[in-house]
């Protein structure tokens, strides 16, 4: 499971005021997510004299018991210097009630070699210690060190959620089809046309964003870096435009799950809306159709977020649910 910014911070800030934060962590997630900002959070939490301004950067808290360490030199690699550089950071002596950290940043960049080399720390961490590694590509870790940290997996954006011009589009089509009258097929397979090509498009502007990012990254480093780097960030960013399709289809396929929920809350008197400049057409969802019909029809988009996160095929699971959510 992967989580927002927002709930992954009230996770650790929990396990650490019941005393049992790990010694390790990895937290991963595409840029944007907010891993850098859960690393801040969490040195900040086990220092005992607090900032008067929270600190906005992980270099602002970089001092002798908070040592980072990140890709450097042609390669853009980590070396095992810097790694050993870094254990004896958290071989030093401290204060009481002071906790070392030890941050590596683009973890992925460490290799076989570094990897290894901080391995042994990672089995026996020195005391009052804590590991963060941050990471856009954990599959590139070595499993002995995946196995010894415990994951935050990250999702989305730390920006505020707003509903795009395409988004605003497919539930103006919605509230339209709801003002109509009863559904039928013919509105399922029209929806569902719909949406797909809602998904069609938010895909293509990834991909053509990572695109434009790719090719501004190589042209910086064209001559500053070897061509093995230059090769695997390619894979980078296919990887991660695939996982940002992933991520956004994730959040467009709530907005369903928001329409049926608003009806259901209209139901039963509530005075909450997830969809408030929808709240007509969804009163109108609500008067229709039955509590039972309405939890049948919430329960089709919950199915298809969890056969859109098989191997499933994308557009035979989208008819598939729009007829049992909308037909």
């Amino acid at each position: 499971m992967s989580f927002r910014y927002d709930r992954a911070l009230a996770l650790v800030e929990r396990a650490a005021e019941a005393g049992r934060l790990a010694h390790a962590y990895l937290l991963t997630g595409p840029p944007g997510s907010g891993k850098g900002r859960l690393a801040v959070r969490m040195v900040e939490m086990a220092d005992p004299t607090p900032r008067a301004e929270p600190a906005g950067s992980l270099e602002e808290l970089r001092s002798r018991f908070v040592s980072i360490v990140a890709p450097e030199s042609k390669s853009r690699r980590i070396s095992i210097d810097a790694i050993r550089g870094l254990e004896h950071v958290l071989q030093m002596a401290a204060p009481a009630g002071v906790t070392k950290f030890a941050i590596v940043r683009d973890a992925d960049r460490m290799g076989d070699g570094a990897g290894n080399a901080f391995l042994k720390t990672l089995e026996e961490p020195p005391a009052s210690s804590r590991i963060l590694l941050l990471s856009s590509r954990p599959e590139m870790l070595l499993e002995t060190i995946l196995s010894r940290c415990i994951r935050v997996p990250l999702v989305g954006s730390l920006a505020p959620e707003t509903p795009g011009e395409g988004v605003t589009a497919f539930l103006d089509l919605l509230a339209e089809r709801a003002a109509a009258g009863a559904p039928g097929l013919s509105d399922a397979f029209l929806l569902a046309g719909a949406f797909s090509s809602l998904l069609k498009q938010e895909k293509e502007a990834v991909e053509k964003a990572n695109a434009a990012a790719a090719k501004a990254e190589s042209a910086l480093y064209k001559n500053k870096t070897d061509g093995t780097y230059l090769k695997d960030r390619e894979d980078y960013w296919a990887a991660l435009a695939a996982s940002e399709y992933l991520d956004r289809r994730g959040r467009i396929l709530e907005y369903l799950v928001s329409w049926f929920g608003d009806a259901l809350r209209r139901q039963q008197g509530a005075g909450h809306f997830d969809l408030p400049d929808y709240a007509e057409a969804t009163a109108k969802v609500a008067r229709r159709l039955s509590l039972d019909e309405l939890v049948r029809r919430l329960g089709a988009v919950d199915e298809l977020r969890a056969h859109l996160g098989t191997n499933a095929n994308e557009a035979l699971a989208l008819e598939v649910a729009f007829v049992r959510a909308f037909g």
